[in-house]
């Protein structure tokens, strides 16, 4: 009776154990998913693995560069030593073959050292970038780093110069709106600093733009500074209208400017005139190239228009200080000087490009 009642029992189980297994077949679907899951991290071990040995090649590779850039400096410092030493050779040692061979190995050896620390030695910029980063390398290794800077230049400077017209329309809208006026002076000066910081660092990176252009930023830094500065007076409310104008012409002939030096920069890089880290308007091949083209002249009276407009800022501010007896704020005297300077600056700067324009446009058009 128990061994009827054990084997009925037992009977029981295994069906029952059959059917559990019955009701957890895995399904194709769930076993594609394992064996993904598995290959992921199968795949994610291997990847943390290359990372590792990705990470401790970096840091070799920039042992390597710091043993390179000292080795450097030992070599420009040995260099320069025993040309110190040549020089203090008699008249008849100085002038055998040999001693001319030595001093022509050595000017060699300094001159491929200056070539070669511009590659491997870190640089933190000039002092503007160094008062914003402290003491830091922005020099980048890579080339790819370096155009990815360069791209978002230019797009910081595309997305930034329809602004110029938003707060002109908002102040001729809103003339005395103070929060209007004076975000509009918080904008102009943040939209300078960071031109000026982007284009210190580009140049760090090999990129070639005109001094000029950064001392034209650094002005610019200034003048937004003034501004913002400048109490809500009588000459303030003078000068708001005029100022306002001239912002809506200076974002409209930049978008103008912009668009055009965009197109040449991007032909003169597909021609190997230019550098692919170069800015808009700020290469070796503009130079070069003949460049005479419609666009150019097209922007060429624009150009004037903004410059001479400047021109007529500075002459304006130094007026109206003059007519008060001088019994003005520091500000007018200071926009007057800074709208001085960015206009004959700029003036020189658009006369000697489309000189020089002008120049190889006629050669060219000699040899051809």
């Amino acid at each position: 009776m128990m061994e009827s009642f054990s084997e009925t029992k037992s009977s029981n189980t295994i069906a029952t154990n059959k059917s559990t297994t019955n009701e957890i077949q895995i399904s194709k679907e769930l076993q594609d998913i394992k064996n993904e899951v598995f290959e992921l991290k199968k795949s994610h071990e291997q990847c943390k693995e290359k990372g590792i040995k990705v990470k401790k090649d970096i840091s070799d590779v920039f042992k390597h560069a710091d043993d390179i850039t000292n080795t450097l400096a030992k070599h420009e410092k040995e260099s320069s030593q025993l040309i110190s030493r040549i020089k203090h050779l008699n008249a008849k040692e100085k002038q055998l073959d040999i001693t001319k061979e030595l001093s022509a190995h050595l000017d060699q050896i300094k001159a491929n050292v200056k070539r070669a620390k511009v590659s491997f030695t870190p640089e933190t910029g000039s002092i503007f970038v160094r008062l914003f980063l402290g003491q830091v390398n922005v020099k980048h290794m890579r080339e790819n780093e370096k155009f990815r800077l360069k791209q978002e230049y230019e797009k910081f400077k595309k997305k930034t110069n329809p602004q110029f017209i938003l707060f002109v329309v908002l102040l001729l809208l809103y003339p005395q709106s103070s929060f209007i006026t004076t975000s509009w002076q918080i904008w102009l000066l943040y939209y300078y600093i960071t031109l000026a910081l982007r284009e210190n660092i580009l140049l760090v990176n090999g990129s070639s733009i005109k001094p000029w252009w950064i001392m034209h930023h650094y002005l610019s830094i200034a003048g937004s500074l003034t501004n913002l500065l400048f109490p809500l007076s009588e000459s303030f409310s003078y000068f708001l209208p005029q100022v306002t104008y001239f912002s809506g012409c200076q974002g409209l002939v930049q978008i103008l400017t912009n668009r055009y030096q965009q197109g040449r920069l991007y032909k003169l890089v597909a021609m190997g005139k230019a550098n692919i880290i170069d800015v808009t308007g700020e290469s070796e091949g503009w130079g070069n190239d003949p460049g005479w083209t419609p666009s150019a002249l097209f922007l060429f009276p624009f150009l004037l228009f903004v410059q001479f407009f400047q021109l007529y800022n500075s002459f304006s501010f130094f007026a109206f200080a003059y007519q008060r007896g001088g019994n003005v704020e520091w500000q007018v005297f200071s926009c007057g000087f800074i709208f001085l300077c960015l206009g004959l600056g700029n003036l020189l700067t658009t006369l000697s490009v489309y000189y020089q324009k002008w120049k190889n446009f006629s050669k060219y058009n000699k040899e051809n």
